[in-house]
Order: C-alpha cells, then sequence, then structure tokens
C-alpha cells in the first residue's frame, strides 16, 4: 500500500501542478475558467474531507501538524499515509 500512497501522491502534485499553472499562465480559450472551477471543487472536497476526518477519527488516531496538511493537499490518499502511519507513532510515544 505504500506504493500505491507515493503514486496517488504524484498524481495530485501533477493535479495541483496542473490548476497553480492555470493562475499564473492563464489557459487558452475555456481551459481557464474550467480549471477554476476544477480548482474551487478540489479545495471544497479536500477541506469537506479534513473537517470530517478530523472531527470523526480525532479521538481514534495520533494526529499531527503535518497531517492536516496532507489532507488538504492529498485527500484521501493523505488519509490512507496518516492511517498507514500509525502503528510507527505508536511505539515512538
Amino acid at each position: 500500500m505504500s506504493a500505491l500512497v507515493w503514486v496517488g501522491r504524484s498524481v495530485f502534485a501533477i493535479i495541483w501542478g496542473a490548476m497553480l499553472a492555470n493562475i499564473v499562465w492563464p489557459f487558452p480559450g475555456k481551459g481557464f475558467p474550467l480549471f477554476l472551477i476544477l480548482l474551487f471543487i478540489l479545495v471544497t472536497l479536500h477541506l469537506l474531507q479534513l473537517l470530517m476526518f478530523a472531527t470523526v477519527y480525532r479521538e481514534h488516531i495520533q494526529w499531527r501538524r503535518g497531517d492536516y496538511w496532507q489532507i488538504i493537499f492529498f485527500g484521501v490518499v493523505g488519509w490512507l499515509a496518516i492511517v498507514q502511519d500509525q502503528p510507527h507513532r505508536q511505539q515512538r510515544d
């Protein structure tokens, strides 16, 4: 599953790169508004996921400050990375 997390992070990095490139260098034609709408949807969905995961699993999982950013940037893939890292976190504490 570790490889799947890295593949998912890579895919999201490419998606974020395309969305941010649209802001810096606007795509011609109807590409610019389309990618702005997609960026808004992506940010909204990831913030909604963060809200859901943080409220439901706050007591069950050890959270770190960077975990919030993982969910915002990578969505469910970030959540899988957090869950996958839990046994290591419990051994350290």
